[in-house]
């Protein structure tokens, strides 16, 4: 059961995704912005490792991410994805534009934007823009976790439950955590001694140590060698650290586990579908919501 459900899954991000490219090919306009179309195609790519579903085009997501890599100074994917389409049957109206292109990305520098690798937020490793191994990380293996409307790379890191805590009792403990508030500014303090007034701003005496997150320390509890991923285990007293506020959880049926993912980042806001759990940057999601009146991945309409 549980491989058909993940293959399925897998295959409905495909379809979802590739909608994009289709439209980019076919069509002569497009809404996408080209920061879009590259990311969407590097990521139908990563998807294709094992085998492609009937209907998506090999072909015409090398042709989107040859043309949008050229376009944003990826030169050096720009020019793999080119090689790539001439050892591959591409339709007769892109072979001209793949011919040419190919002899232009040869007067390009062999190197891409340092502004496009993708950084991975568990180890801080930057990722080559494609990865033999799928969209995860090269260093520590984590998988990335992206936005299903621009699909950048979200700040979030997936974590697992330690032995024996079940999903319910995770969700209590987490449910339970208080907030963690906002450091207040110190302000001027104004004392008087006889006939003597002077100003101090706080007192470095009396400021408190803070403790390191138990979260991040195990962020960096993988084997750099080993070529299997080692996730993140987390246990009851790292979830009572947690703010309920940075934690987003999926929620699937029995038999299967859910799964908590830990924002880095709690300054970038991020949705996630009360439906199909999908997960977006909140300004992306908010824009296709209010153009179409539903989520952009299932169409479920959210009610007030």
């Amino acid at each position: 059961m549980l491989p058909k459900f993940y293959d399925f899954q897998r295959k409905a991000d495909m379809y979802y995704a590739y909608h994009s490219i289709q439209r980019y090919t076919d069509e002569p306009f497009t809404s996408h912005l080209p920061e879009a179309l590259f990311n969407i195609s590097r990521y139908l790519l990563h998807q294709m490792h094992d085998n492609i579903p009937h209907g998506i085009s090999k072909a015409g997501t090398l042709y989107a991410l040859a043309k949008q890599s050229k376009n944003l100074g990826a030169y050096k994917l720009a020019r793999y994805a080119y090689e790539k389409l001439q050892n591959t049957r591409v339709p007769p109206r892109f072979q001209e534009a793949v011919d040419l292109g190919s002899i232009i990305i040869r007067s390009k520098p062999f190197l891409d934007g340092e502004e496009l690798l993708p950084m991975c937020y568990r180890c801080s490793t930057t990722n080559p823009l494609l990865n033999n191994g799928g969209s995860q990380c090269i260093n520590c293996k984590q998988p990335f976790v992206h936005s299903f409307v621009s699909f950048e790379v979200l700040p979030l890191v997936e974590f697992v439950l330690e032995s024996g805590i079940t999903d319910e009792e995770a969700i209590q403990i987490l449910d339970l955590s208080i907030p963690k508030e906002k450091k207040e500014e110190k302000n001027w303090q104004e004392s008087r001694m006889g006939n003597m007034q002077s100003l101090r701003l706080g007192d470095e005496a009396e400021e408190e140590i803070e403790e390191e997150d138990p979260f991040s320390t195990k962020l960096m509890t993988f084997d750099q060698e080993s070529t299997e991923f080692r996730p993140v285990i987390v246990n009851r007293n790292v979830l009572k650290t947690m703010s309920r506020a940075d934690v987003y959880i999926r929620k699937w049926p029995k038999p299967l586990r859910h799964q908590y993912f830990r924002s880095l980042l709690p300054d970038v806001t991020i949705t996630m579908c009360p439906s199909c759990s999908k997960l977006f940057h909140t300004d992306d999601f908010e824009l296709q919501y209010l153009q179409h009146g539903h989520c952009p991945f299932c169409r479920h309409k959210i009610e007030s």
